[in-house]
């Protein structure tokens, strides 16, 4: 989160993706950052919250994931 933050802060639009057992410590994140309402994309299991994925449930998570980023990147969500 505090990642996606700073790059919108620099000018760079960005999208936060966290695993929905950090979900909580990404919306403190959020909120000490000034974006109390930051939108984030939640993953949940079976992908672990430490992202340590193989190659295949990457490929499939980017697969679903990048059409919702890229909405949400030019603003149609």
């Amino acid at each position: 989160m505090r990642d996606a933050v700073e790059l919108e802060w620099a000018g760079i639009p960005s999208v936060c993706i966290v695993h929905q057992e950090l979900r909580e410590s990404a919306g403190a994140i959020a909120r000490i950052s000034g974006h109390p309402e930051y939108p984030m994309i939640t993953v949940d299991y079976p992908y672990i919250p430490t992202a340590t994925w193989s190659d295949d449930e990457i490929e499939i998570l980017a697969k679903h994931l990048a059409p919702i980023v890229r909405e949400m990147l030019l603003g149609k969500s």
